[in-house]
């Protein structure tokens, strides 16, 4: 029934999705975030940890509104032109270390619905790719789609404590699930433990760029509304200290890329639904007391990500990360 309410009251949107909307202030987007949810009530959650229930939730409209080819992370544009092929950018560039390294045993934790390792598995034929994540949802539905593909498997796990031996795997990847770590230098070890010695660790993900204290109040309030609508535990991490934690587990970093600029496309396009969702009052209102209360706050995300993940001076960016396991490492 509510797979039915939500295709009803959203068609409105996805309809007028191509029209442009007005241009947004921040003093206006937080006026309507007030409006519809309450930022101090939604701030209230901001250590909660209801990270499985925001993505069995938001399924449907992740499959609706951002890809109906079961990706869940940002898309790639780099010409600045929303492109849904752009959700292949991440997996296209795990690929050059798959080639780099002749990866024949591959790890995605966080995997979701499987979008990024069914696309390597099937570039792939002759190395072996599994994938974890914690969400059930996600696995049945990931597992459902490779029922042909021998070489690749899907599986529940914390990526905090997994059941692969040690140095099992020539490469790991994690695109925007490590952000949502409780205990970053554990997961960063058991990542460490699983690879051999010289595989590589392959990061995509958003982080603060700086410590929250250093940005006005506003920009303080809208990136924790912005980190909690998208059940980020305790928000973002800061890119240096995430490399520093790396580092002390025995990782050495190969590569830091400011990748920012080329979410905006996403940005835009999700921003401009967000904006249709809220103008009209008696739908928004309307979505908050008849749906998921995590899938419908997905909207505060789409209307202030272009604020937060603002290339001149916003508070997070958007990064690629290659870090690797020296010989000589420690755990």
């Amino acid at each position: 029934m509510k797979k039915v309410i939500l295709k009803l009251l959203t068609a409105g949107i996805k309809n007028n999705a191509s029209q442009s909307t007005e241009e947004l202030t921040l003093e206006h987007a937080i006026a309507q975030i007030d409006h519809v949810f309450g930022r101090d009530r939604m701030l209230q959650e901001f250590d909660a940890d209801f990270t499985v229930p925001y993505y069995t939730q938001s399924e449907l409209g992740y499959r609706l509104y951002h890809s109906a080819e079961d990706a869940v992370h940002m898309a790639l544009n780099f010409d600045g032109v929303f492109d849904a092929d752009g959700y292949q950018a991440q997996p296209r560039m795990v690929a050059e270390q798959v080639d780099k390294l002749g990866g024949k045993k591959v790890l995605e934790v966080g995997c979701g619905k499987g979008f990024n390792s069914r696309f390597l598995a099937q570039q792939y034929p002759s190395s072996q790719f599994v994938g974890i994540d914690l969400t059930p949802h996600h696995v049945a539905l990931a597992s459902r789609k490779v029922r042909n593909l021998t070489n690749l498997t899907f599986q529940i796990g914390d990526f905090n404590g997994l059941n692969f031996p040690s140095e099992s795997f020539d490469l790991v990847f994690a695109c925007e699930c490590l952000c949502h770590s409780d205990q970053l230098p554990v997961t960063l070890a058991e990542l460490f433990r699983l690879l051999r010695p010289g595989g590589k660790l392959v990061i995509f993900d958003g982080y603060r760029q700086t410590k929250l204290e250093n940005f006005s109040p506003e920009i303080q309030t809208i990136t924790q509304l912005t980190e909690v609508s998208m059940a980020i535990r305790q928000g973002f991490f800061e890119v240096e200290d995430f490399t520093e934690v790396a580092k002390n587990v025995g990782f050495a970093l190969e590569t830091k890329e400011d990748l920012t600029f080329a979410i905006q496309p996403t940005l835009s396009h999700l921003g401009g639904l967000s904006q249709l969702f809220f103008r009209s009052h008696w739908r928004s209102k309307l979505f908050t007391w008849l749906l998921p209360r995590y899938l419908v706050r997905n909207a505060v995300a789409g209307l202030l990500m272009p604020f937060t993940f603002n290339t001149n001076q916003g508070s997070l960016g958007y990064y690629k990360l290659i870090f690797k396991r020296e010989e000589e490492g420690r755990i």
